[in-house]
């Protein structure tokens, strides 16, 4: 048999992270974290992301035409 695999969700905010948690049934609440039944809930504060424009990702893209 293998290791317990634990799973690890990331929330955009700590109030989704709190309704997720209870759903899966991660009720052991840590400094930053919710734990439990093989998942570990954490959450982040602002954009993680953006979107990209296209000359950053080619330069020609800055004029196109369609």
């Amino acid at each position: 048999m293998g290791a317990p695999v634990t799973i690890a969700v990331l929330a955009e905010k700590p109030s989704v992270a709190r309704d997720i948690a209870a759903v899966l049934g991660a009720k052991r609440a840590q400094e930053g974290l919710l734990a439990g039944n093989g998942y570990v809930v954490t959450w982040a504060i602002g954009h993680l992301v953006g979107l990209a424009e296209p000359q950053e990702m080619e330069p020609a893209w800055k004029t196109w035409r369609s």
